[in-house]
């Protein structure tokens, strides 16, 4: 069978499983000790981990995001990734395998775009080695810059949430950095939102049917980020940049009326329309 183009732009969520870790990762001081609980303790969570796949007409098959490395929990990830932030998955849970599940292969992706080089967002990018998408992968420049320098001047292959091989030495894969926020079509926008990491972008989508979505990727892991009060993650390259990129993805939410998707939040995970059998439009 062959996947049915569609007529208009149709936007698939696609899940990668879950990962779990310290909810204090999320929010940041979550569960907070104080004088009257000095031993307040942490909490253990488990969180989606998803991708997009858009179909623009014009662009074509858009995907936003690889996923975690196939064999993180094999040996892939170091140890102290494994036992901090494990993953959770079935078979299933692969990129290969959910695109396929639309009768789509790397070779049929049109534009590649990485929200940001973390090790849960880029492992999935040696599939991508030689095709149209992975010649002019699309990344922040602020992102692609921060996410060498790290690497390079640490002796681990895993810092600051950037995973070496992930992105680093791979024949076929070239890049295309953006310096800004970039209309890639009248309906698809790419949004600087940093403050996570130095290049994180959102991913702005204007649908017939049910309006704006914007996909805050991880500038804002849930919900509860938004507060009131704001709440950061802890995972951070710049904490005041965070906090204006959450303002403005609440700005952009009431500008547009729009349905945020949030990289990180489980209970939305739950009401979310999700690939294969569902999607907006």
């Amino acid at each position: 069978m062959m996947m049915v183009t569609p007529n208009r732009t149709r936007l698939y969520v696609i899940p990668f499983g879950f990962i779990e870790n310290d909810v204090a990762l999320n929010i940041l001081l979550h569960n907070q000790a104080t004088l009257d609980d000095p031993h307040s303790p942490a909490q253990w969570h488990r969180v989606p981990s998803i991708g997009l796949l858009i179909y623009q007409p014009k662009l074509g098959w858009v995907l936003i995001d690889t996923g975690s490395h196939p064999d993180a929990m094999n040996g892939y990830w170091p140890e102290e990734a494994r036992k901090m932030i494990p993953l959770v998955r079935t078979k299933e849970d692969t990129l290969e395998f959910r695109l396929a599940q639309l009768y789509l292969t790397p070779q049929d992706i049109d534009l590649l775009i990485l929200t940001h080089l973390h090790l849960d967002h880029a492992g999935n990018l040696n599939l991508f080695s030689g095709t149209k998408a992975g010649q002019r992968v699309i990344v922040h420049k602020a992102e692609i810059k921060q996410a060498l320098y790290d690497t390079f001047m640490a002796g681990n292959e895993l810092v600051n949430g950037y995973m070496k091989p992930d992105f680093v030495g791979l024949e076929g894969i070239g890049f295309d950095p953006i310096d800004d926020s970039v209309k890639l079509s009248d309906d698809l926008e790419l949004v600087w939102l940093p403050g996570h990491s130095a290049g994180t972008l959102g991913v702005l989508v204007k649908l017939e049917n049910d309006g704006v979505v914007l996909y805050t990727s991880d500038a804002v892991n849930s919900s509860e980020n938004l507060g009131p009060p704001i709440t950061l993650s802890a995972v951070f390259y710049d904490t005041v940049a965070m906090k204006n990129s959450i303002r403005k993805v609440m700005w952009l939410q009431r500008q547009y009326d729009a349905k945020l998707i949030f990289g990180h939040d489980l209970k939305q995970y739950t009401q979310l329309r999700l690939s294969p059998n569902s999607f907006y439009d």
